[in-house]
Order: C-alpha cells, then structure tokens, then sequence
C-alpha cells in the first residue's frame, strides 16, 4: 500500500488537494486543466438511479451505460495521456501495471475504492485482457466502463469489461477487446468546460486551497478508498460532471425522450425514502456553501415553502440528479407529491420550480 502524505494545515491528502481548485464561481476544475470540471458529491444514488431507470423502461441499461462511460473515458483520457507514453504501452517500453498505479493511487484518494492491479496479457490477438480488482466501488457501472477506457486510450483499440462480486463489496473487473456500436461513437462527445468569473468566497486552507468545509466534515479512508461526509454519514467521491451528464444525453439518444424525467423520478424516489445529503433546515447562505465546496454551481435563489419550492444554480451540472434530489427531499420534508419543471439557460443557470399536488 502506497504512503499518502497529507496537507499540515487541515489534513485532508496531498494527491486530493493538488488534483482539485476551487473557483469563485461555486466551480471545481483539475488544477492544471481548467477546462475539465469535477464535483466532490455524495454517490450511493448513483447506481440505484440506472437500475430504477432500467426497471421502468423494462430492461436493464447496465451494459449501455457502461459502453456509454468507456467511451467517454477514452474521450477524457485521451487529452490527459501523452502519445509519447502510450507509444512506450504499445511498444512494451513501459509496463501497463507500472503506468498504472500512480492512477490507482490517485483513484484511493477520490474515493473511488481501493484498486488492485491483477493482472495483464497485451500481444494484439483476441486473448488479450486486463485485470483489476475494486473494493467498495463507488459505482460498479461508471468504475467498469472508465477501467475499459483508460485501457482503450492507453493500448488502442475498444475494450468491453464484464465484473463479478467474488465477496460482499469486492469485484473482479476483466477486459477484453471489442467494437464500440458506430452510431455512439459519432455522437458521443465531451464537451470543454469554460469557467464563468464569479464572486463567491469559500473560508480555505491556507497550505493547500481546499474549502474547510470539506477538511472539517470530509474522512478520508486512503486504505479502502472511501470518502466519508461526516456530518451526513454519506459516501463521497469527485466525479466528471461533464462525463455524468453525457452519459445522460446518451442514454436519451439511444432509449427516447423519456429517458430525464425517468432519471429525475428515479432520483426523486431514493431521496423520498431517506437519501438526504442536503438539508433544508439548512439557511441559503449555508446551502450556498454547501453546493459551492461540492462544485456543483453558485446558488442564487432558494425558496421552500410548504406549498413548493423554487431554486436557481448558476452554472449548473449533474442537473437531473439534482433536480430529483430536491424534489425527493422536499416531499419527504412535508409529506406530499409534487410536480417538478426545470429549466437550462444557455449559459448554464438551472431553474427549478416544485410545486405540491
């Protein structure tokens, strides 16, 4: 198990705090590419919404969200890899287990789980494949197909990846070549982020830049991988909210128009029966802060009434995920049903109104 050095000043790991800036327009970017965005945000939902959406349109979307997720993390990774390393890959300079663990390393402190290299066979013939192992993944959909993508992008090719459970918690992911289907291949495509000026100020650490919101109610677990909210008891994890919402828009081309407001409903249950990472006893401006140091986007308008609620986030991601959350939590809050509208700007602002019935 690799060493993980921690900030002096607050405490929370080196490799997390380096990765990771903290915009003031409630915005996360890599630090050294501000054109890719993250989030830190709680994920126990994650997998439970795909399989709900596949329950309500009679299959599972299994298989398509983790062929959608590969292909966009080919997409990603092949703007981090440089050609020269993957020349060194595929020339057999460089061994994929040596390449890869700096990945997995930095995979613990994100809070994807704890990654183990088991294995690899790379001659360019159909027995080819790769091994690792997941503890506690955060997803076992988006972590198989962003594992068939880094392969993709390092060794070429398209990879399909098939996972077992071979104890409580513990998967045995397996990759092998194959052929993206052509229409996903043209459509699906990441999109830059631009970041917008802003004025929100976030109280951070003076020795590493991370909110101290999230030194204070953050546990990182470096041995198992796992990001802990303290306050809320939630699992955490920094995701590519561009990546979520394109599998999204993905899963709309490929099953139909239905497919966000299946989404949302999904979201909309599992808050309803007690997925709380947001409170609303909180006031607005502790919400603000709240969705800032998640890098979710700069809250402008937040009103809960018993008869509805109203809120607008400028530069808004993961927007089905959220608009579901709210509205999950606000019946749960007064007991009710309601109807959700959302609405995106162009320049990214999510309007959301919620309305009791």
């Amino acid at each position: 198990m690799a060493e993980f050095p921690t900030c002096q000043g607050c405490g929370v790991p080196e490799n997390f705090a380096q990765m990771n800036r903290w915009l003031d327009n409630g915005d996360i970017v890599q630090a050294t590419n501000e054109q890719a965005r993250m989030a830190l945000v709680e994920c126990e939902n994650i997998d439970p919404v795909f399989r709900d959406v596949g329950k309500a349109i009679g299959i599972s979307i299994d298989h398509i969200v983790i062929n959608i997720v590969a292909r966009a993390t080919q997409l990603y990774m092949d703007t981090l890899i440089l050609p020269q390393v993957k020349e060194l890959i595929r020339n057999r300079s460089l061994d994929i287990q040596t390449f890869s663990q700096p990945i997995m390393d930095l995979c613990h402190a994100m809070g994807f789980g704890r990654y183990r290299f088991l294995g690899y066979r790379y001659e360019e013939d159909e027995d080819d494949f790769c091994k690792m192992s997941i503890y506690r993944p955060y997803s076992i959909l988006e972590t198989s197909g962003a594992f068939a993508g880094v392969v993709a992008s390092t060794v070429g090719g398209e990879h399909l990846v098939t996972f077992e459970e071979v104890s409580p918690g513990l998967f045995e992911l397996t990759t092998h070549w194959t052929t993206y289907p052509q229409a996903l291949k043209e459509k699906l495509k990441l999109r830059l982020y631009k970041p917008r000026k802003g004025n929100l100020v976030l109280e951070k650490c003076a020795t590493c830049g991370t909110p101290l919101l999230l030194s204070s109610t953050c546990r990182w677990d470096m041995e198992n991988g796992t990001i802990t909210n303290t306050r809320t008891g939630y699992r955490m994890a920094v995701l590519g909210p561009g990546l979520m919402d394109t599998v999204f828009e993905a899963l709309e081309w490929e099953l139909g128009e239905e497919i966000p407001r299946l989404v949302v409903d999904a979201q909309r249950r599992f808050a309803r029966e007690g997925f709380a990472p947001i409170d609303f006893s909180w006031d607005e401006e502790e919400l603000r802060r709240q969705f800032a140091a998640r890098g979710l986007g700069k809250l402008r308008r937040f009103r809960l009434r018993s008869d509805g609620l109203s809120m607008r986030m400028d530069n808004s991601c993961m927007r089905l995920l959220l608009v579901g959350l709210l509205q999950g939590g606000y019946e749960r809050t007064y007991g009710v049903d309601s109807h959700v509208d959302w609405e995106v700007s162009e320049g990214g602002a999510l309007e959301i109104e919620i309305e009791a019935r």
